[in-house]
C-alpha cells in the first residue's frame, strides 16, 4: 500500500484534479472525482477529458501497485454524460499481467451507478532506468 500511495500522492494531475483513492490492491483500483465547474465543457456536462483521467489514474493505480509501468494505449467509449456536482468513479482491473504487457478493463461510472464509459487499456513493464531515459 505504500507503493500505491506514493503514486497516487506524486501524481499532478490526480492531485490538480482532486482526485480520491478509494480502494487499491495490485491488479485493482478505484479512484473518485467530482465535476467542477471548471471541467464543463461548452454544453455543461463534464468534459470527456475528464471521463479520461479518472479511468487513466486508475488504470495507472492497479499496474503499478506491483511493477513499474508506463501506458501505451487507451481505448474508451462514453455512453452517458457526467452532471456538474456529480461524482464519477474510475475503476481499473487487471485481466491480462504477462511478461511484456497487461492489459486492463476500464469502467467510469456516475455516483448513483449509471456506466458512464468502459474501455481497455495497456501498459508494458519498465525499468525505472528506461522510465528516466538512462537505458538505450
Amino acid at each position: 500500500m505504500d507503493r500505491i500511495q506514493s503514486i497516487f500522492r506524486g501524481d499532478r494531475i490526480i492531485q490538480d484534479f482532486g482526485m480520491v483513492l478509494l480502494e487499491a490492491r495490485e491488479g485493482y483500483a478505484k479512484v473518485s472525482v467530482t465535476v467542477k465547474d471548471r471541467f464543463l465543457n461548452a454544453h455543461n456536462i463534464g468534459h470527456g477529458v475528464l471521463l479520461f483521467a479518472v479511468a487513466d489514474a486508475a488504470f495507472a493505480l492497479s499496474v503499478n501497485a506491483a511493477v513499474d509501468a508506463v501506458g501505451v494505449q487507451w481505448s474508451l467509449n462514453v455512453f452517458r454524460a457526467a452532471k456538474p456536482g456529480e461524482t464519477v468513479i474510475g475503476e481499473s482491473r487487471i485481466i491480462h499481467a504477462g511478461r511484456r504487457s497487461m492489459v486492463c478493463e476500464l469502467t467510469v461510472t456516475a455516483g448513483d451507478g449509471r456506466t458512464l464509459a468502459r474501455g481497455q487499456s495497456t501498459a508494458l513493464p519498465v525499468s525505472r532506468e528506461a522510465i528516466a531515459g538512462r537505458e538505450q
